[in-house]
């Protein structure tokens, strides 16, 4: 199965070509290496057919390009250096190669989905900062006899690698190259990494005595990653000095198999403008900042106040700097704009990502306006919202309201899995669920949290598990984080007129999902009816022709594991649920499972 013409990748590169940004066509550029990197990978281990000399020269060239849009960054340039590459489709591989090789298993998963990096989602920093790191690097470090391997560990180091190579050019012109390499997980430990000889092999076969290493990559949290590969590149070239590993604002020597940290700076540019992300914590600073932007400038600015909408502390607050690793993360803490005078708030507002990834992700986002709340601003990688007061829970209305209004909703909201398929369209590559391999380690520690058995079907929850997804419609989506119910809502006027409402529509952290799956987990969130099962499907066929009844039918089971896992997720997350909700949630999903099956065996 090939990427769909108007899948998310194709979304991306149209974006990008339309972009006057030279960030955003850097970042595209790194994101292209990455694809024909794994493409090249996947060559080499015989699943992907393309001729892998070619690739290879195409990937050399690629990279190329890279350190260009990298040294365009650093000089300012605002015109592109050459056209937008076009983003190369590729055949998804089939099951029985991956289960003669079940480590690429990973590696297919990554290049389904389009995962923002940590650099502009959770670990924020300003990516000049790397160049800067490099410079460093060079004036204190560096040994002058030869050239640096620089070596990125894809996703995060292949973002940092090309702007270390535009710095080092300076010194060594064209000879500093750098390459990529994919870290992925060990099918026995998915916690290790491991990295596939077929890719070591294209590192340099041998290298000068004196030469140094500098592997580039996310901010370490355990370090393994780094130095798995540290000890993999000590052993390949016989190293007699130590590793040196990079992450913005930060450099490691690996010594004695561990990583010991030789400098250590907050990783943004001081000569930018402060951003909405750096004034958490000052509510009169962010009100100043947003009032003209967010449609507010009528209030008076005393009377506004920025509040958490959580009670989790912003990354900003001093109890996280002794942290190791110390993240600028802003994605945990949205907040509203409220009026101090009737405490009522009027704005919400919601980081989504920073640079190419936030701003795409907001492209996306303007597409789905029908059922999110009425957009006032963007600006910083926040998405700033009118708040909605007096909404009721979808799942109140389907379970408590007549046919006639759950039938209109039906209606209405159909058209929400069409622009799925227009905008989110991935390729296929799984060929079973993500969640196949542990559903029932997902259901035996839910079990184990809330002491009590669950009542399902195994035959059912075995089969849906582990059915093909090979004529499913796949598509990139929030749902492996965001499918508690209570982000569909509805509001009825006293005039009866209708309006939904779908929150956490952006995939800035999402996954692989498929119709079937999201349709799915929509009727077992909202308790819908059978009658209503019908309509909603048959409404979203008219746009996904190869969508039938009974494969929703068969996906409910995925949506009762996935809706598990995420409240798994949120028991531990810092804003925990309490055990007697996730007891209750859980209880009632797989109660409304087991009284809806013998039903829907009527509604296929």
């Amino acid at each position: 199965m090939k990427d769909n013409p108007i899948s998310l990748f194709h979304e991306l590169e149209s974006y990008v070509r339309g972009s006057k940004d030279p960030l955003h066509r850097y970042m595209y550029a790194c994101i292209l290496e990455q694809r024909l990197a794994d493409l090249l990978l996947l060559s080499r281990c015989g699943v992907h057919p393309e001729d892998r000399d070619r690739l290879a020269v195409r990937l050399a060239s690629q990279r190329s390009l890279c350190v260009q849009a990298a040294s365009d960054i650093a000089e300012g340039t605002q015109e592109a250096s050459g056209s937008t590459p076009a983003w190369p489709d590729y055949k998804a591989a089939k099951s029985s190669v991956t289960q003669k090789r079940p480590e690429l298993l990973s590696l297919i998963k990554v290049m389904q989905e389009l995962r923002t990096p940590e650099c502009s989602g959770y670990d924020l920093c300003d990516l000049e900062v790397c160049r800067e790191d490099a410079l460093h690097w060079l004036r204190d470090h560096a040994d002058p006899s030869s050239p640096p391997i620089l070596i990125g560990v894809r996703t995060g180091g292949a973002f940092y690698a090309p702007l270390w190579a535009s710095a080092l050019k300076q010194r060594w012109g064209n000879e500093a190259l750098y390459h990529t390499v994919r870290a992925l997980r060990k099918p026995s430990d998915p916690g290790a990494s491991l990295y596939l000889p077929e890719e070591l092999s294209m590192l340099p076969a041998a290298i000068k005595p004196d030469t140094d290493i500098v592997i580039l990559e996310d901010q370490p949290h355990t370090g393994g990653t780094v130095l798995e590969l540290a000890g993999r590149l000590s052993v390949k070239y016989r190293l007699n000095k130590p590793v040196w590993v990079s992450s913005p604002g930060r450099l490691f020597k690996v010594e004695n198999g561990r990583l010991a940290k030789c400098s250590d700076r907050i990783p943004l540019n001081t000569a930018t403008r402060k951003r909405i992300w750096q004034m958490l914590g000052n509510s009169e600073e962010v009100v100043e900042f947003l009032l003209s932007k967010i449609g507010l400038s009528d209030a008076r600015p005393a009377d506004l106040e920025a509040v958490p909408y959580k009670s989790v502390p912003h990354w900003n607050d001093p109890i996280y700097r002794r942290e190791v690793p110390f993240r600028i993360n802003p994605k945990k803490t949205p907040f509203f704009i409220r009026r101090k005078s009737t405490n009522e708030p009027v704005v919400f507002a919601k980081f989504i990502g920073k640079d190419l990834f936030g701003d795409f992700q907001f492209h996306q986002l303007k597409k789905f306006e029908k059922y999110s709340s009425d957009i006032l601003a963007y600006r910083d990688g926040y998405v700033m919202t009118k708040y909605e007061p007096g909404l009721r829970e979808m799942r109140e209305v389907f379970v408590n309201m007549p046919s006639a209004v759950t039938g209109e909703i039906c209606r209405s909201i159909s058209g929400y899995w069409k622009t799925l398929l227009d905008s989110c369209q991935v390729s296929g590559g799984h060929p079973v669920h993500p969640l196949a391999d542990h559903w029932q380690a997902h259901l035996g520690e839910m079990e184990d949290f809330i002491g009590r058995k669950l009542p399902y079907d195994l035959d059912w929850f075995e089969q849906s598990l582990h059915t093909e997804w090979t004529s499913s419609a796949h598509v990139y989506t929030s749902l492996p984080y965001a499918n508690r119910y209570g982000h569909w809502k509805a509001r009825l006027s006293a005039g009866k007129r209708l309006k939904t409402y779908r929150f956490h529509i952006d995939s800035t952290w999402g996954g692989t999902s498929s119709i079937e799956v999201e349709l799915a987990s929509f009727l077992l969130e909202n308790r819908v009816r059978p009658e209503d099962f019908r309509l909603l499907v048959n409404q979203v066929k008219k746009e996904a022709e190869s969508l039938t009844i009974g494969a929703v039918t068969d996906a409910l089971p995925i949506a009762c594991i996935l809706q598990v896992s995420n409240l798994l997720k949120q028991a531990k997350g810092e804003s925990r649920l309490p055990k007697g909700l996730i007891l209750s949630e859980a209880m009632q999903s797989f109660e409304y499972l087991q009284a809806m099956k013998p039903k829907l065996s009527d509604v296929r």
